[in-house]
């Protein structure tokens, strides 16, 4: 890690004399300026000493990004996959959270427009009429609290503006696929504009069915049909306030998706074809309300900022190993509060604030026995509580010198009542199997030291050092069964330049990650049997270098790139009592790095400590090139073409050969015409150009405790292509 931060050292020191390498064209094309709010206040991407992303509504709508999911080939380090259930797994440098389900948290917290989006299964939502995406990568505890241990991901939408505009466009693409998204901005009067934008997207199962047909098997998986709007008005009676106030929905149906099996009786070599059992579906909705209010008061500007978000789950899966049914229905209710303060004093930038987080959630989740038998998991009230204190202020020591200090105080509360039962295809409780109950409360303080460093005026270095934390939380039992939160701190030190008159910007960053209790699934006792629970494990270390590019090479060409060099390993890693792996004889001298003595007798203590931890391929490289043609009429085509490069990975932290991706490649292609007056587009691409089975998840099957009988495995999308026409009025 040293190393890597002299690295980083050595990258700024060439920094501060490379602009005069070549001589200046001041009548070239320059790259665009960005402004990000991740600090909290609006400043420009190059001038905010954090490693930043920044994905703009451009190159989302160009790049064919129309979820969060599609993100991960843009961002270094980031992994994203979707669950069967539809959830999002987030990964950021090798922290996140497989645990999708009402009691777990995400590691990466993810907000739209400011407001926190608490559970996985509801950050699906569509990318449309969006301004940009910001990826925070780092523990972000002092601004964003608690869950974003890796870092934070915010997508601010266009908001209303007091002109009138419009859009409109049409996808077409094999598989079916057919996606459309319009807009209109009007200004009702010199102090109220509206904005509204829609999207539909839909496309065929990627996975068909071998055996479909009437009362003879399952579905095809891994289609699409979701439909999407929101609303947004903004009210600005004078110079000094506004309220922005808006609302969205969005509705998933189709099948969506379901666990490829593998070594099990119902396994199939294909992975987009399945001997599929169940007719899957999926019937759920999403709605947000939000409204943030400014007020300036001369020396700073008030904010209070709310959101409301509601889901409402219901969908069925099917055993990947047995073909049986299942279903989930679930409602899920949150409510956001923060009122804050922020201004510039001198030369101090500060904010303070107050927050406040609850949810209610409902979960029941029933898997078929036997013809007139279900294993219900009926939790009936989920509840989680959270209020916060915070502030941060940035200190000018000279022009050109400065240091940042922030200050975060957390209260949680988690509780649940509920219980595992046996029912019958009524839905009557036939008996119970154990109840689940819990009731515990955490607290927590986060801090964050930085300075930053102006080399020259288009060069900065700068140096953080900050900490974060995951709340805890519980699993099934009634006593003994809370685990401890997650804490991380981190040391990372960067550089941000511009060179040769704006046209090359080369932002680099080194970092190391000490990361303690975090959360695992392994064996404890539960009624006194063995059973699955979530306990914290001691330690581990990340550290890493990544590298951001961009260049424009002439008025028609341009470049971009990503690298990242990534090592994640547990350093104190050992289940006391194993898991069901390390408890079974049939994985002695397996493929897992875990060591454990398979003399003794079960169960035994199993040590991870020196295993690679999940989804943290080594290195990972995006490199983009791009083309424009200039018409005689005033039009122009442009030409793109850009791949992403991943080398091998666990998929788990086992280690089994079973669960693992190695090395790919995925490269896109697209053409674009537009025309003169930029009235209208069209647009032809190709992605996933190489059609690789691209496996984003995997795991050996707990219930069987053999390595080589999954629970399921999820794939990247194969090869699609299609044409895209946008309308603009």
């Amino acid at each position: 890690m040293r190393n890597l931060l002299f690295a980083s050292a050595a990258v700024a020191a060439v920094s501060l004399h490379a602009p005069g390498a070549v001589a200046q064209d001041a009548g070239a094309v320059k790259l665009d300026e960005v402004v990000v709010t991740a600090q909290r206040r609006s400043e420009n991407l190059q001038k905010t000493p954090l490693t930043v992303s920044a994905v703009t509504g451009d190159k989302l709508e160009s790049q064919g990004i129309k979820t969060v999911v599609d993100l991960s080939a843009q961002v270094p380090a980031l992994q994203i996959s979707s669950s069967g259930s539809g959830a999002a797994v987030v990964f950021l440098r090798g922290i996140g959270s497989t645990n999708v389900t009402e009691v777990g948290d995400p590691a990466v917290a993810y907000h739209m427009d400011g407001i926190y989006i608490a559970r996985s299964t509801s950050v699906g939502a569509l990318f449309y009429d969006v301004d940009r995406v910001e990826v925070l990568r780092g523990p972000q505890g002092t601004l964003y609290g608690r869950n974003a241990t890796a870092g934070a991901i915010n997508v601010i939408t266009k908001q209303p503006k007091f002109d009138y505009e419009g859009n409109g466009s049409v996808d077409i693409g094999n598989y079916g696929a057919i996606t459309t998204s319009g807009m209109v901005n009007l200004p009702v009067s010199d102090t109220l504009a509206v904005r509204a934008a829609f999207q539909t997207a839909r496309h065929d199962g990627y996975v068909k069915a071998l055996n479909k047909g009437p009362g003879t098997g399952g579905n095809d998986r891994y289609d699409q049909d979701d439909k999407s709007a929101r609303v947004q008005l903004l009210w600005k009676p004078s110079d000094t306030f506004s309220l922005r106030v808006g609302g969205d929905y969005l509705h998933q149906g189709g099948a969506g998706g379901g666990d490829k099996s593998y070594g099990a009786a119902l396994s199939n070599s294909d992975p987009w074809t399945c001997n599929c059992a169940t007719n899957l579906y999926r019937n759920n909705k999403f709605f947000g309300a939000h409204s943030q209010a400014d007020l300036d008061l001369g020396f700073a500007t008030l904010t209070y900022l709310t959101g409301y978000n509601f889901s409402r789950l219901d969908r069925s899966g099917e055993n990947a190993s047995t073909g049986a049914p299942n279903y989930f229905k679930g409602k899920d209710t949150t409510w956001s509060h923060e009122l804050r303060l922020g201004g510039d004093t001198g030369k101090l930038k500060w904010v303070v604030g107050l927050y406040r987080f609850t949810e209610d959630n409902n979960v029941d989740f029933r898997v078929l026995l036997a013809p007139n038998s279900y294993l219900s998991f009926i939790q009936p009230e989920v509840t989680a509580k959270s209020i916060a204190a915070f502030g941060q202020g940035t200190y000018e020591v000279t022009d050109r010198f400065r240091i940042t200090g922030g200050l975060r105080y957390t209260e949680d509360r988690k509780a649940r009542d509920g219980g595992t039962f046996l029912t019958n295809s009524a839905g009557a409780i036939t008996s119970t199997v154990i109840k689940n109950l819990a009731d515990a409360k955490w607290d927590a303080t986060n801090w964050k030291l930085g300075a930053d460093f102006d080399l020259t005026s288009s060069s900065m270095v700068y140096a953080n050092v900050a900490t974060g934390y995951k709340a805890g939380g519980y699993y099934d039992g009634v006593e003994n069964n809370v685990y401890e939160p997650e804490k991380i701190t981190s040391y990372e030190a960067g550089v941000k330049n511009r060179f040769f008159d704006n046209r090359l910007q080369l932002n680099a960053t080194g970092f190391l990650y000490d990361y303690r209790d975090f959360q695992v699934t392994a064996v404890g006792t539960i009624a006194g049997q063995n059973a699955s629970v979530t306990l914290n494990a001691d330690k581990a270390r990340v550290y890493g270098f990544e590298l951001e590019s961009n260049l424009v090479v002439t008025e028609h060409d341009r470049i971009d790139a990503t690298l990242g060099w990534l090592h994640a390993r547990y350093t104190d890693f050992v289940l006391p009592l194993g898991d069901a792996f390390a408890n079974n004889n049939a994985n002695a001298g397996g493929t897992g790095c875990f060591k454990t003595n398979f003399a003794a007798a079960a169960p035994r203590s199993t040590d991870f400590s020196g295993c690679r931890m999940a989804r943290t391929p080594t290195w990972s490289v995006n490199v983009g090139y791009q083309h424009t043609w200039d018409i005689a009429s005033g039009a122009k085509v442009v030409g793109r073409v850009q791949t992403h490069y991943e080398s091998g990975k666990n998929l788990e932290y086992h280690g089994f050969a079973q669960n693992r991706q190695d090395s790919f490649t995925k490269t896109d292609v697209s053409l674009t015409y537009t025309s003169a007056d930029d009235r209208w587009n069209l647009q032809g691409y190709v992605r996933n150009l190489e059609d690789d089975d691209v496996r984003t998840a995997s795991s050996p099957n707990s219930t069987t405790g053999l390595a080589t009988n999954g629970n399921g495995e999820f794939y990247a999308p194969p090869r699609t292509y299609g044409l895209r026409l946008a309308v603009n009025f």
